[in-house]
């Protein structure tokens, strides 16, 4: 659906979990803009174009992305467009660059290039007539984070109160991420609601985003490599047509690169279990002789696991264990798992219970542990960021059981949703 119509162009938002990217498009001329696409999502994409009759002539990137795959390696190379990344980011992708002020060609009209850094040094925005597109410098009700990526809580204020103040009240704001069902919003609704617009003194702000400590998104260093490299295309393949292909008389070889734990709780039979973080010493093992089939929870994983394995002839399961169990598809469920959701509630009442009885006990000092607990509770279900979770999917329980060991880059699974943003306090 399009949600916006301007004076000369159309902007249409396409969602994927918490992310959302942008189709621009001049309807007179045809030609088409793409901003912040996902891996995963290159064939939604292209149908997308092909429906509405659109050439892609530009793919621009807010800023480089930690917490998906950025799929603008593949579109150039399946479709030629340029790419266009801010001068400060490290990409060997971009085809060309922009700078706070350019304007970027569409058709017989333009797209406003302004450098609002923040959430990450090479951030920008993009203004379209009536609309801005924000990236992850303001989002709907806050603003992305600033601890990782050279983010900067002062640049982060500059940009949100110098670089967008001059703009209009009227502008319709389309997000980057959004964690709580919104689609957009107004530059004059932001200003009068988001709490970090309205923290006018430069030294709160910056207090106030300092204090949010928080854990670093799944797959970060992983992810940015991925994207800063370009993410080769890679070719993918459907459950239907998996579950056809295992049943054929040249089955492909089925590699799960989960956890051991979510392995254990279920996976496809046949398959050989090869965990991300452990690929680059066991490649080896691989067969170059046969089809393989990469799968992971959702397809991140995978794709990262299939830019390793130039030399292997490797499909990627689109949707992963999910929409293979959501086509209805035979899984193998393993060894029972106890979900990181349910290992925190019961570590969190027993904390909460251990405390309370020594505050009566003891000392009234340790009715603190059951309050910090609450309180992480609390910001863990404002936000679905949940630092117990992150140490608990460290544990040798949710870790150990059919690999050797490693570090893993992956502690939880896919990256949780609300990874980018940045809250307001603990």
């Amino acid at each position: 659906m399009t949600i916006a119509t301007t004076d000369t162009l159309t902007v249409h938002q396409m969602r994927a979990e918490s992310c959302f990217a942008y189709l621009i498009a001049d309807p007179a001329t045809r030609d088409a803009a793409l901003v912040d696409p996902r891996a995963d999502r290159v064939t939604d994409y292209l149908g997308e174009l092909e429906a509405r009759g659109l050439r892609l002539r530009t793919v621009i990137e807010t800023h480089t992305h930690a917490d998906h795959l950025s799929g603008a390696a593949e579109l150039r190379a399946r479709t030629g467009a340029e790419v266009l990344l801010s001068a400060q980011a490290r990409s060997e992708v971009a085809t060309g660059r922009l700078r706070d002020g350019d304007r970027v060609t569409l058709g017989r009209h333009a797209i406003e290039v302004l450098a609002t850094p923040g959430h990450t040094d090479d951030s920008m925005s993009l203004l379209v007539d009536g609309a801005l597109l924000t990236g992850d410098t303001l989002l709907v009700g806050g603003a992305g984070r600033t601890d990782f990526q050279n983010g900067s809580p002062e640049s982060l204020y500059d940009s949100l109160h110098q670089r967008l103040a001059d703009l209009s009240d009227d502008l319709t704001v389309y997000p980057g991420h959004d964690y709580a069902g919104h689609t957009h919003s107004t530059l004059g609704q932001e200003r009068r609601t988001n709490a970090l617009l309205r923290l006018a003194e430069r030294e709160r702000f910056v207090s106030t985003l300092r204090a949010a400590v928080q854990p670093k998104p799944a797959n970060m260093d992983a992810i940015v490599a991925a994207n800063i490299r370009g993410l080769r295309p890679s070719g993918s393949i459907t459950a239907d047509d998996l579950a056809a292909a295992l049943r054929g008389q040249s089955p492909p070889l089925v590699v799960d690169v989960r956890l051991p734990a979510e392995y254990r709780a279920v996976h496809l039979e046949p398959s050989l279990l090869l965990p991300l973080d452990e690929l680059a010493r066991r490649h080896g093992e691989l067969p170059r002789d046969r089809d393989v089939v990469l799968v992971c929870r959702t397809g991140t994983r995978a794709r990262l696991a299939a830019a390793q394995l130039a030399d292997v002839r490797t499909r990627v399961l689109e949707g992963g264990m999910v929409a293979w169990q959501e086509a209805g598809l035979p899984a193998v469920a393993g060894k029972a798992h106890m979900s990181l959701e349910r290992q925190v509630r019961i570590v969190a009442g027993a904390l909460a219970g251990i405390g309370g009885a020594l505050a009566v006990a003891v000392s009234p000092w340790f009715g603190l542990l059951p309050a910090f607990v609450g309180a992480g509770l609390v910001y863990a279900g404002l936000t679905d960021r949940c630092g117990m979770a992150l140490l608990l999917g460290r544990l040798p329980y949710n870790r150990d059981g059919g690999s050797a060991g490693g570090t893993c880059a992956a502690p939880v699974a896919e990256p949780p949703a609300g990874t980018c943003a940045a809250p307001l306090s603990r």
